[in-house]
């Protein structure tokens, strides 16, 4: 019994109060929980423990969410200010987040939760009563779960565990707080007794729906339904039976859910039993859901439009955009989408609501497109009945008909052909289908046309073989024919343009030729090889190919034709020298003419001799001689007169024959000329080239050698007899053979003495001949020297007389030609330009005529200057647009700062006020005025001191700019602090941001050298560039992250990531125990009943449950897939990767190798991933509206499960990258290592394509000469406190930069000397105040070396300078005198011709340069020059080359050739400079305007800012009013404080005063009394009476320094005070706080 007594031992008052307090702790906690819970369910996002909660609620941002989830309308999203809760996690609480808690007050006024539950605002921010804001989370959750707008809030009073210390915690605020805690249990009653009169009515109406339904009876709750005061809407009577038994349904659900929670019948709401209005509302909706579903498939099944049209139209189906006149679209439609989801389904059911909605949103649209394609069609039927092709291509180009693009220019054709096709159709009306194939091919015949008219063979080859023209049998190799012939064929039809018709024709009979062609070569081919075998049955075969195309080919020559075609070939070659020579098609051809020919002259030779044979066998003199007087016999001597003789000796010759013996043979041969012989059959009277089989010779048969010898033998006997017949003349001639005979027995001894005596003979033959042709010649020259005149005019008249005759033949030619010949004319010319071309960009050394022909290239013209103007000028607005953006972003945040300061401690806005006008200002003008510091004064004032320092400025930038190794160094030595803040403006400003292609190049040059510089110093092993953080890196990854206001991240990471962001039914948690507790709470939250499994567990024990298991599975599969995802955009946009970003990673892989030549390939490029992903890509991965990576409105957010998502694929990205696995040994992380081993090896690859990259000589163009081609002079925007800055910097760390005298920076330094004041530097009328406005003011600076390259007085002239000046005046000589070559030119004497032509290209170029911008004009010793005369040009070109020589920059050998290829070059990269120029032009017009856009996008920011001033202006205003008034009555002066030194030592606020004793501390008075302006203070300080100094103070500078921490600061320089007590004394005296 006693340890009963002590167990239950009565408890103290102290300790049952103590107890008590517990308890209300404890159950606070469980609200907070419950509060928590139902928020999170309601926001879908996690919120913090209880014990935080109501910390993070007092920014308002939790609370806002909640309003606008239930009230949109009232609370925007975007009007919730920092829902992020950056600014809030930064610098904690703002006044602005006041208006969040505002926000979510009107949210429940507007839902019409009673006043009596709201709580004040400054019950939440300032945490005055925050038991009471938890108070009203808990009344509007039961309010909205009684109108059905949100789920029951759970009663987790017991079922919750809090530590002792959260319990302890609790109960302190609470007794901190003092105030009594709300009856949390009593909501459900006040919220009754605070509904209006038409609110109870609808409560009764539904108390009694609950009891109807309880009774089961159809008709009580039927009547019960119909009550008006209920409010239900849509209710169908034959309806009332499924009524009452969906809602027996729903609320027996009801009932045991309340049952199955715990709690006394006390605590009990009715609506937790009882269904709500909107409960059975919505339970009224389903079923006339389901039975109008039901009616519209019923409508369906029956294929019935107007029982459908009047289905779709039931109320409860609230279907928008119905259309009586549509039912035939929504009959199809409804059927497909009905069809289609019982495929997918493989069940049939009704389709739901959304998809009916669909299906007649489609079907509208479908009908609305098939009308107006109707109308379209109809309008261009009836065009082409008619006979205006402008109205037909209107027609055709409606939008409503979605045909492929129509070309203007081709109305005719369209009209004609489209016109042909109507007419071809059975109604005479062309179709949809039918059209849009006809105008495709029609656009492709007119792109056709239109690539013949310009002869573009690519863009022709292109469009020919296009599926849209149609066109078949397209050989690719024969577009140059095609080109030719459709070309030819468009000028014979006069220039319209050809039909699809007439471009296949073409087509065909190309390609029928090239056909015939190849056949025709394969022929000729086998007839070479047959001559070459000496095969004549294949020669037969060959030569009777049809492809051939040899004609009159006859088998029996084929000996002959091999014989003739094999001499030909011989021939052939010993012409060409070639044994290998082969017969082309002519020469076959010609041999069997040749051979055909030649066989017929046998032929009628054999035939004549034979018929000679015959006639004189048969004795018959006639006939012997007409036959032997046959030209094929070929007789010679034939006399008609011996026909007698001739039968009588060639008969007698045929009779011996037969008597020494007749063979009989059939056969003769006859010897033909060429020796060859041709064999004969006298019975067939055929021939034969082969020797028959067999032969023998006819014995008897006289050939043609023999009836000639006959012949000539009678011929010659019967002149004999005629001689004789003639006595005289026989005679005579007898004495003249007698004489003859006699003469040549002497001239046979005097011949012999002769050819004894050969040489004198000779000799004197050679005397005497010389004798007589002289003789002869000079009778002859005296006859032409008597008749001179006749002989020059005969001479004359006929050669005139043939030129004449053949100028006018070939000018007639011409004529005939005249198309032909201006074909070839631009042929040959653009086959010799092209040549040229080529010469000159591909020979190492093009001649001095390709040179001349093209160096006009160089010149630059009016539209260059343009564009360089304009390039200029964009480039100018570029940088100007960057700065401005940026200086923009820094006043938003100093504003945003001072608006918080301001409120907090209630000062003035006065100051606010300037700074929004300020931005205001800026904004409007675009900083356009603020560029110019100051017309008259200041640095560019019109004085030789400022003008000298000016120069010297822009001497200082361009060697800054121009020799990276400076910046380099100073990037290294100065604080990483200093440098990412100060040292990015300044090389950004110095460089304008990369905006062209020089800049980019040196910015470039500036970050591989500091790179370098970096590694050489500081790296002592490859991972110190990952730990170490080099600025240089951060400088350029920030540059090329948003390099020129061009995002390349977003082009490349946007769509994956947007991909990512738009799922947000993906789960990737693949942490076993948090994936335990999601489905613990998911099982909790859907049952309603507390799990029985434990909550907190091992990630062993997790693991052992199938469902996790399942759950990690399906995470790891879209933890892989989204990562596979991001990680192929970041792969497959390589190219659009920044150059300089790869260029750097390829310099940090070769520095680390050259350095750590014992590093792995793996360690260096993990190295180059840490910079290429880790540092430029992950942080856009992990928050892509950060970086402006993903399309986001303002004010919207991400949510938290969607940043985790894109947390994780960044985890998997960066492990993948460096090869790091994770750690563990579960099932799970194996997994995801194996995964990450395999996509390293993808990044491996990744990464060495990523520095596979050319070097920047050759990217940009650049080279040592670049900087003398520029056109127009560098120039950058630098403000005037990083100018003074910067000239700070570089004295201070002179002796580390420049330690040699003679160094180019320590000589401008010393130009410089001391740094300047603000003052001295942009004019004595302005404000020295370093902060100022002033300071911030830019100028421009055209950067200049200070040494002119030009200067050719100097004895170590700059060989770059040199160099440009010598080839300038090479071109000028080159263009002005011909010749062979340079040295040639520079020998000759220009003519007076020459002299004027370069007297007009001296003028035109002075006119030009008249017309060129002054930043653009050229070098002025480059004018000077210019204007020289020619031979003083040469002269100095001579000098030039030589000092070139002696400076070792040409060899002397090959000097000229060397200057030559130089100018050749220049040629050739000024065509590249155009092309490069354009294409920046047009980048950086795309740059322009996205930073336009981000400059309208700070400017809406601004004017929300100005909104917010101005109302809190308003506010102080009518504050103001009063005190005014209260003012007026009193003092009109102004309120002035005045306090010892020593009475503010006392209360704190003034420290010490230097060089003054304590003692003397009450002789010192302080008057502090109201500034000039608002929130400012003039101090003075009087010292026994006596006025000493006077100190302006400003309230807003106060309450900066102490957002700094800085807790004393100086006045007078002499006295000390504390920053906090003052602002605690201002506050108390001036503002009454």
């Amino acid at each position: 019994m006693a340890d009963c007594d002590g167990r239950y031992e009565r408890l103290t008052a102290e300790q049952m109060d103590e107890q008590r307090i517990q308890n209300v702790a404890y159950q606070y906690l469980c609200r907070l929980e419950e509060a928590k819970r139902w928020m999170e369910a309601c926001l879908g996002e996690q919120l913090p423990a209880p014990t935080e909660l109501e910390e993070s609620l007092r920014n308002g941002v939790i609370l806002a969410k909640l309003g606008h989830r239930f009230a949109p309308n009232a609370v925007a999203l975007k009007k919730i200010y920092d829902p992020e809760q950056r600014r809030y996690q930064a610098v904690g609480l703002q006044f602005r987040h006041t208006d969040n808690i505002n926000h979510w007050r009107d949210a429940m006024t507007s839902l019409g939760l009673p006043t009596i539950f709201q709580p004040e605002t400054t019950d939440v921010y300032d945490k005055k009563n925050m038991p009471r804001a938890v108070y009203c989370i808990h009344a509007l959750s039961l309010y909205l779960y009684r109108r059905g707008l949100a789920p029951q809030i759970y009663d987790l009073y017991g079922k919750v565990k809090f530590t002792e210390e959260e319990i302890n915690n609790m109960k302190m605020e609470l007794d901190k707080l003092g105030i009594q805690m709300p009856a949390f249990n009593k909501i459900g009653g006040i919220l009754a007794n605070e509904l209006s009169v038409d609110e109870a009515a609808v409560h009764a109406a539904v108390i009694a729906i609950n009891e109807a339904v309880d009774k089961g009876q159809v008709e009580v709750t039927a009547a019960a339904l119909r009550n008006p005061n209920a409010l239900l809407s849509d209710l169908q009577e034959e309806l009332m039976s499924v009524y009452q038994e969906l809602l027996q349904q729903a609320k027996r659900r009801k009932e045991e859910q309340a049952a199955r929670r715990c709690g006394g019948p006390e605590d009990k709401d009715i609506y937790e039993e009882f269904l709500t209005q909107r409960e059975i509302q919505d339970n009224v909706h389903i079923v006339n859901l389901r039975s109008a579903v039901e009616q519209v498939d019923e409508a369906l099944d029956s294929a019935d439009e107007l029982s459908l049209l009047a289905a779709l139209q039931r109320p409860c189906l609230a279907l928008r955009g119905l259309r009586a006149d549509h039912g035939p679209w929504y009959l199809e439609e409804l059927l497909a989408e009905r069809q289609q989801k019982a495929l997918h389904q493989g069940c049939v059911d009704p389709l739901e609501p959304n998809e009916l909605q669909e299906a007649v949103t489609i079907a509208n649209q479908d009908a609305q497109r098939d009308r107006a394609v109707h109308v379209a069609l109809q309008a261009v039927n009836a065009s082409l009945r008619l006979s205006d092709p402008r109205h037909t291509i209107s027609c055709l180009m409606t939008s409503d008909l979605q045909l492929p693009q129509v070309f203007p220019f081709a109305a005719t054709l369209y009209h004609r052909e489209l016109q042909l096709l109507q007419r071809q159709t059975a109604q005479a009306e062309l179709q949809l289908e039918e059209l849009f194939v006809a105008v495709e091919m029609l656009s492709a015949v007119a792109l056709i046309n239109q690539s013949l008219e310009v002869g573009h063979l690519q863009r022709f080859s292109s469009l020919l073989v296009s599926p849209s023209a149609g066109l078949s049998d397209v050989d690719d190799t024969l577009m140059d024919r095609y080109l030719r012939c459709l070309s030819g064929l468009k000028q014979q039809v006069g220039g319209d343009l050809l039909t699809w018709n007439q471009l296949q024709q073409e087509i065909n009979s190309v390609n029928n030729s090239a056909q015939d062609e190849h056949q025709k070569l394969l022929a000729v081919g086998q007839v070479n090889e047959a001559v070459i075998r000496g095969d004549s049955q294949q020669l037969l075969s060959a030569l009777l190919l049809p492809s051939c195309g040899v004609e009159e080919v006859l088998p029996a020559n084929t000996c002959r034709y091999l014989s003739l075609l094999t001499r030909a070939r011989q021939h052939k070659a010993q012409v060409s020298r070639d044994l290998g020579a082969e017969l082309w098609l002519a020469d076959i051809q010609e041999a069997v003419r040749r051979a055909n020919q030649e066989s017929q002259r046998a032929l009628k030779l054999c035939l004549s001799v034979a018929a000679v044979n015959q006639a004189v066998k048969e004795n018959r003199v006639n006939q012997t001689l007409r036959v032997l007087s046959l030209p094929e016999v070929q007789l010679q001597g034939l006399k008609s007169v011996c026909a007698a003789d001739y039968q009588r000796e060639l008969y007698n010759l045929i009779t011996d024959r037969i008597q020494t013996g007749d063979n009989r043979s059939p056969w003769v041969r006859v010897r033909l000329d060429d020796g060859l012989f041709y064999f004969f059959h006298l019975n067939r009277l055929e021939g034969s080239w082969d020797k028959p089989s067999g032969f023998i010779q006819n014995s008897v048969f006289l050939d043609r050698h023999d009836i000639q010898e006959v012949v000539s033998r009678v011929s010659g006997s019967y002149s004999r007899s005629i001689l004789w017949r003639s006595s005289e003349a026989l005679i005579i001639g007898l004495q003249a053979v007698s004489r003859g005979f006699l003469i040549r027995q002497k001239l046979e001894a005097r011949r012999g003495y002769l050819m004894s005596h050969t040489p004198a003979v000779i000799v004197i033959q050679s005397h005497w001949r010389r004798f007589v042709q002289q003789g002869a010649y000079r009778r002859r020259l005296q006859f032409l020297y008597m008749n001179w005149r006749a002989v020059v005019k005969i001479q004359s008249v006929v050669k005139m007389w043939l030129v004449r005759r053949k100028y006018r033949a070939r000018l007639s030619f011409f004529r005939r030609n005249v198309g032909a010949v201006i074909k070839i004319q631009a042929f040959f010319r653009a086959n010799r330009a092209r040549d040229e071309y080529r010469m000159l960009v591909h020979s190492a050394t093009p001649p001095l005529s390709v040179v001349r022909k093209f160096v006009h290239l160089l010149d630059q013209g009016d539209g260059d200057i343009r564009e360089e103007a304009e390039l200029l000028r964009l480039r100018e607005e570029v940088a100007r647009t960057i700065r401005f953006n940026r200086l923009l972003e820094v006043d938003l945040n100093l504003m945003d700062l001072k608006i918080g300061l301001l409120v907090r401690n209630r000062a003035t806005l006065q100051e606010v006020v300037s700074h929004c006008k300020k931005l205001t200002k800026k904004n409007k003008e675009q900083l356009s005025d603020m560029m110019d510091v100051g017309r008259s004064k200041g640095l560019k004032a019109l004085s030789r001191e400022r003008r000298d320092r000016l120069e010297a400025y822009q001497h200082l930038f361009y060697l800054l700019q121009t020799q990276p190794l400076y910046l380099a160094q100073l990037i290294f030595l100065m604080p990483q602090s200093r440098s990412t803040s100060f040292m990015e403006m300044l090389v950004f400003s110095l460089f304008n941001y990369g905006s062209d292609r020089r800049e980019a190049f040196l910015l470039l040059q500036l970050f591989t050298e500091a790179l370098r510089y970096e590694i050489r110093l500081k790296v002592e092993q490859p991972q110190d560039v990952v730990t170490g953080n080099p600025t240089v890196i951060k400088m350029l990854v920030n540059f090329y992250r948003h390099a020129r206001g061009q995002n390349t991240l977003r082009e490349s990471l946007g769509p994956a990531l947007q991909d990512v962001l738009l799922d947000r039914t993906l789960s990737i948690r693949t942490d076993p125990v948090e994936v335990y507790k999601t489905w613990i709470n998911q099982t909790e939250t859907q049952t309603g009943h507390k799990s029985s499994l434990p909550y907190e567990v091992s990630p062993g024990d997790a693991l052992s449950h199938p469902e996790v298991q399942r759950r990690i599975d399906i995470a790891i599969i879209n933890l892989k897939n989204l990562t596979d995802r991001v990680l192929k955009a970041i792969t497959s946009n390589l190219h659009k990767l920044p150059y300089g970003l790869r260029y750097t990673a390829k310099v940090l892989r070769d520095a680390l190798k050259t350095k750590f030549p014992a590093a792995s390939d793996d360690e260096l490029y993990k190295i180059v991933g840490n910079l290429v992903y880790y540092r430029y890509m992950n942080p856009a991965v992990v928050a892509p509206d950060g970086f402006d990576v993903v399309e986001r409105s303002a004010g919207s957010t991400l949510q938290p499960e969607q940043r985790h998502i894109l947390g994780s694929i960044a985890r998997m990205l960066q492990h993948a990258a460096a090869n790091k696995h994770f750690h563990g040994d579960g099932y799970h992380v194996r997994a995801l290592n194996q995964y990450i081993s395999q996509t390293h090896k993808k990044f491996r690859k990744f990464l060495e394509c990523v520095c596979d990259v050319p070097e920047p000589e050759d990217r940009f163009n650049m080279d040592e000469y670049s900087e003398l081609l520029i056109v127009n002079k560098p120039v950058i925007y630098i403000s005037v406190s990083e100018l003074l800055n910067t000239h700070k910097l570089l004295l201070e760390q002179q002796e580390v930069l420049c330690p040699d005298p003679s160094d180019p920076l320590r000589l401008l330094l010393k130009d410089l000397g001391s740094v300047p004041t603000l003052q001295e530097l942009i004019g004595e009328s302005s404000s020295a105040d370093p902060g100022s406005e002033s300071s911030k003011m830019e100028v421009s600076l055209t950067l200049t070396n200070k040494f002119d390259i030009f200067d050719e007085s100097d004895d170590k002239p700059d060989t770059r300078g040199l160099l440009l000046s010598t080839k300038q005046l090479i071109i000028d000589i080159i263009r002005t005198q011909s010749g062979d070559s340079l040295s040639d030119i520079l020998r000759a004497s220009a003519s007076h011709d020459q002299e004027v032509c370069h007297d007009w290209l001296v003028q035109r170029r002075a006119r030009q340069d008249a017309r060129t911008p002054e930043k653009m004009k050229r070098n002025q010793s480059l004018v000077a020059n210019g204007n020289l005369s020619l031979d003083e040009k040469k002269r100095k070109i001579l000098r030039s080359l030589r000092r070139l020589e002696g400076l070792g920059v040409l060899r002397p050998p090959q000097a000229e050739n060397q200057i030559l290829q130089m100018i050749a070059k220049d040629i050739r990269q000024q065509r590249l400079h155009r092309q490069r120029r354009g294409a920046e032009l047009q980048k950086l017009r795309q740059t322009l305007s996205s930073l336009q856009a981000k400059s309208s996008f700070h400017s809406e920011q601004v004017d929300y800012y100005r909104h917010y001033i101005t109302s809190c202006l308003d506010n102080l205003t009518s504050k103001s009013t009063n005190k005014k008034a209260a003012e007026s009555k009193g003092k009109k002066k102004l309120p002035a404080l005045s306090y010892s030194a020593a009475r503010l030592q006392e209360k704190g606020v003034l420290l010490e005063i230097q060089d003054l004793p304590a003692t003397q501390f009450k002789n010192v008075v302080f008057d502090i009394i109201a500034g000039p302006e608002r929130g400012s203070f003039n101090v003075k300080a009087r010292f026994l009476g006596v006025e000493m100094e006077e100190f302006l103070l400003k309230y807003q500078d106060l309450l900066q320094l102490q957002y700094e921490g800085v807790a004393v600061m100086k006045m007078f320089d002499k006295a000390k005070v504390n920053v906090n007590l003052l602002i605690f004394l201002l506050n108390k005296k001036f503002f009454k706080k």
